[in-house]
């Protein structure tokens, strides 16, 4: 009976431990110019379609790299989010076999308008809302937070974004070499304008500003980059 137990824990251990795999990574929709990468057991290989505004200039691109899954669920996702200066909409697919995120994904598409007004502001550098954002297509919470850089520099911001980018967003910090780190879990909430300054205590909440800027504006340069080539 003893060995039979143990057989069956052998077996159970060996059949849920997870394989690492392997994934293309780099940027652009063509395989051709990306690199394989080894994922460790714990990470799925990602595809993200992504787009967004930074101070009117819009741009899109593909990323293809491997993701944490305790970040991301394999399957389908979309994420959104709009502070003012800028806004961000990503459609994420994840898979968990080798070579599996080759594939070409639709970008989110230009979202509608939703019945939600958050709080917004002009300078990213700024502790203080001075305008509205109208938040659109999955954005359903409004929010305000802090980030600290590489640095130990915090920025303060306030707008629109979907709530599953809530619930992501301090895990971001294990992706490795990412230049933000979320202090704490975004205060996301469900109604207009209720991401006013004093319903939160700046110096424990997130921010998304830095992540939107960042992303979009390494695109638009990678972008750049490639047309002059």
């Amino acid at each position: 009976m003893v060995k039979l137990i143990l057989s069956l824990t052998l077996i159970w251990t060996l059949s849920s431990t997870a394989e690492a795999v392997e994934c293309w990574d780099g940027k652009g929709t063509d395989i051709k110019q990306q690199t394989l990468r080894s994922c460790n057991s714990t990470e799925l290989c990602a595809t993200v379609a992504l787009q967004g505004y930074v101070d009117r200039t819009f741009t899109q691109d593909t990323i293809r790299w491997c993701l944490p899954s305790s970040i991301f669920s394999e399957g389908k996702h979309t994420f959104s989010s709009s502070v003012g200066l800028a806004s961000m909409a990503a459609s994420v697919h994840l898979c968990n076999t080798d070579r599996c995120n080759s594939q070409v994904i639709p970008y989110p598409g230009v979202p509608k308008k939703n019945n939600l007004q958050c709080f917004a502001f002009n300078y990213p550098f700024s502790a203080t809302y001075d305008k509205t954002v109208q938040c659109v297509g999955t954005e359903d919470r409004c929010f305000n937070g802090t980030v600290a850089d590489k640095k130990g520099e915090t920025m303060h911001t306030y707008g629109c974004a979907s709530a599953n980018l809530c619930d992501v967003a301090p895990l971001f910090k294990v992706i490795p070499d990412w230049p933000f780190k979320f202090l704490s879990e975004p205060k996301c909430c469900g109604r207009s304008f209720c991401n006013s300054a004093s319903s939160v205590k700046l110096n424990v909440i997130p921010l998304l500003f830095g992540l939107i800027t960042l992303v979009v504006s390494q695109i638009h340069l990678s972008s750049s980059h490639s047309f002059t080539q």
